[in-house]
């Protein structure tokens, strides 16, 4: 069998910002399993695509690509984006609006055993735990929790059917269909507080160019302008659409907040599946509120500190969250590992901090 499935649309994009969206099913009616055999996405011209971004991704934020099964009886759903750069320069702005005759096409064959499926959960619930051993001599980090129990054990397998903030989970987020629980852990935080569906979990590791790093650190704005620029040095660091295509933001740009829920700039996250932490998410699943400077206060959250000098003096001092400080201009708030709590430090500073990548996940995606 053979089947194309092919959408047509017109529509204008006036700056930078705008974009165009809709979600279409694909269905399979028929009593024949069916996969992908070719995706494309026309319309766009060399000079347009300086200014213009235009993908398909299944709305769970997966990637379409060949050899995924369409099982007869099934829908997924698809949602199509068209986007007006927002980090464009001025010689590569249109000199006019531009309408645009974009076209979107699915062909589909009969599936083989070459197929793959699509609807398998993005994460799973982890079935071990992290652990690693305290190395630390002094009266900080996890020695002042530990006792005389050496061995720290990162998160919870947590309990079928619920989702608690520390719940490991592995995640196939570079899409290979497999979970690996060394180097794909993450921990459930919170709910996404723009759409509960989603859930934001965090990451095990600090990274440099996307890849797994406790030993790297990075500023989070050389230009000391976070409330301005927000995380326009750290975002660099984070693991991009193609790295990490098995997920996706449900939104790239964010606003850029201070702890105190003052709003300061949008920031674009584009080409990045995933974005840094807030104040406001470790409140909510730690229970406590940051500007309080308490050490320890961490200390029911040590999935946080994973990777960190929380554990030894080797690794990273800690972590970059997303928001800037409500009355010092250039500092921003980040995870301390031995102070075990949220501190700040000058947005500048590339010699202390690291970036730690939270990613949003449909919760039907979860498998919990």
């Amino acid at each position: 069998i053979s089947n194309k499935t092919t959408v047509n649309y017109t529509v204008t994009l006036d700056k930078p910002g705008d974009y165009y969206e809709f979600t279409v099913d694909a269905s399979n009616k028929g009593s024949i399993d069916a996969m992908i055999d070719s995706v494309s996405n026309t319309g766009l011209t060399t000079e347009q695509k300086k200014y213009l971004t235009y993908n398909a991704t299944y709305t769970s934020g997966k990637e379409i690509s060949k050899k995924q099964e369409l099982k007869a009886g099934s829908k997924e759903k698809i949602q199509v984006r068209v986007e007006f750069k927002k980090d464009i320069t001025a010689e590569d702005l249109p000199s006019e609006n531009q309408q645009l005759n974009l076209t979107f096409t699915i062909e589909y064959v009969q599936a083989d055993d070459s197929a793959e499926p699509t609807n398998q959960p993005i994460c799973k619930r982890a079935t071990t735990l992290h652990e690693e051993t305290c190395e630390r001599t002094d009266s900080d980090g996890c020695k002042a929790v530990s006792g005389d129990e050496n061995t720290i054990t990162y998160g919870s397998l947590g309990t079928e059917g619920t989702l608690v903030a520390g719940d490991a989970f592995d995640c196939d987020v570079n899409g290979d269909g497999i979970y690996n629980s060394s180097n794909e852990r993450f921990y459930y935080v919170t709910s996404l507080d723009t759409d509960s569906n989603y859930g934001v979990l965090i990451y095990y590791n600090n990274v440099s160019g996307g890849s797994p790093s406790n030993n790297t650190s990075y500023a989070y704005d050389t230009s000391e302008k976070p409330r301005e620029n927000g995380p326009a040095t750290a975002v660099q660091q984070l693991p991009t659409t193609s790295g990490w295509k098995n997920v996706r933001l449900s939104n790239t740009t964010r606003k850029i907040k201070a702890e105190n829920g003052t709003e300061y700039i949008d920031f674009s996250y584009e080409g990045y599946s995933a974005r840094l932490l807030t104040t406001q998410e470790v409140n909510s699943a730690c229970n406590i509120t940051v500007g309080s400077y308490d050490t320890g206060e961490l200390d029911t959250c040590k999935y946080l500190l994973e990777n960190t000098e929380y554990s030894s003096n080797t690794p990273a001092y800690g972590w970059w969250l997303e928001n800037p400080h409500s009355s010092m201009s250039t500092y921003v708030w980040r995870v301390i590992g031995y102070f075990r709590g949220v501190g700040i430090n000058v947005a500048s500073n590339s010699g202390r901090d690291g970036v730690r990548p939270a990613i949003e996940v449909l919760k039907s995606k979860v498998s919990y």
